[in-house]
């Protein structure tokens, strides 16, 4: 302060910026020290359920990346659990790891772990997000543009002459949430007579969407919503699955849009969905975090932007209501 003749909370914010940096590291209770001139090769990756839907794949892309560049990635699973994402992160901190890659769980809540993470970067520990961006000053983000997807699953639904839709999605999830602002947006703008949206808070592992479905498919046929987008594919194979105790057949009397292309067996080669580059994204993270490491560069952004697959879950819209 004297040397410089500023404030002390200019010299605050200049030090917590060497700490981003990586040029200074904080011990709590002891001080702040210079960084050495070592390399942790050990990195960091949660995800939301590392065991099913598309996450190991992203898995497989990070672990190869990090091979490749002489690092071993040590796995998370976030298990769609707040508390339990928390103190993964909290003993992985502990341990020493420096750098993170985190696909954080209920991303859209305020009680999500934002300033837990924010945290761990005025500490000095490079993180990088996936999927979801809480936009921390000294992370990066690799990401889709999830608004764009989402209208542009409402311009598909619009020029195959759909008037009644629906948007089914999760309220904890921020991708999720950009998919249905961006479909319920482009919808408004195009004039549909009637946007049906459902939100759920649960995991849609639970079959929650399934309640849903029955809600909407069960209104009377003049009311009933004409096409559905779900947030994800396996929101519309339970939808799809519904649909089908009802008699209803995708796309003859309904058309289904999902999103991440994700492994669900057969359905998948019926389902109109987005690309979700899944491993891509987990090389991505791996390659961004390394620069992060060894101090090329912090607040870098890759935004994806997803491709749309017509399959055969859409279909034009006949005058007597049905596809055809």
């Amino acid at each position: 302060m004297d040397k410089f003749n500023v404030s002390r909370e200019t010299v605050r914010k200049a030090i917590r910026r060497l700490v981003v940096e990586g040029l200074v590291y904080r011990r709590p209770g002891i001080g702040t020290f210079v960084a050495e001139e070592r390399k942790n090769k050990l990195i960091g990756i949660s995800v939301q359920q590392i065991t099913n839907y598309i996450f190991p794949y992203i898995v497989l892309g990070a672990e190869d990346e990090a091979f490749r560049n002489g690092y071993k990635l040590l796995l998370g699973n976030g298990y769609e659990d707040l508390s339990k994402e928390r103190q993964l992160l909290i003993d992985w901190k502990n341990s020493g790891i420096k750098g993170m890659i985190v696909d954080p769980v209920c991303s859209a809540l305020p009680r999500s772990n934002k300033e837990l993470i924010k945290s761990f970067v005025e500490d000095g520990i490079k993180v990088v997000l996936m999927n979801s961006d809480f936009e921390i000053d000294g992370t990066s983000a690799v990401i889709l543009d999830d608004l764009y997807g989402g209208k542009k699953a409402a311009e598909v639904f619009y020029e195959n002459g759909h008037q009644r839709v629906a948007v089914l999605y999760k309220s904890t999830h921020l991708p999720s949430i950009l998919r249905a602002k961006g479909f319920i947006q482009k919808g408004k703008e195009l004039g549909f007579k009637k946007i049906y949206e459902r939100a759920f808070h649960p995991s849609e592992f639970t079959g929650i969407p399934i309640d849903y479905a029955h809600e909407l498919l069960s209104l009377p046929s003049s009311e009933r919503p004409t096409a559905v987008f779900c947030y994800n594919d396996i929101t519309a194979l339970q939808f799809y699955m519904v649909a089908k105790r009802y008699g209803l057949e995708v796309p003859r009397d309904i058309s289904l849009i999902g999103f991440d292309d994700a492994p669900i067996g057969d359905f998948r080669w019926q389902l109109s969905t987005f690309t979700h580059p899944k491993e891509e994204m987990g090389r991505k993270a791996v390659e961004i975090l390394i620069k992060m490491m060894n101090g090329e560069f912090s607040n870098f952004k890759y935004k994806i932007k997803p491709e749309f697959i017509m399959r055969k879950s859409v279909s034009k819209l006949k005058e007597d209501g049905k596809s055809a």
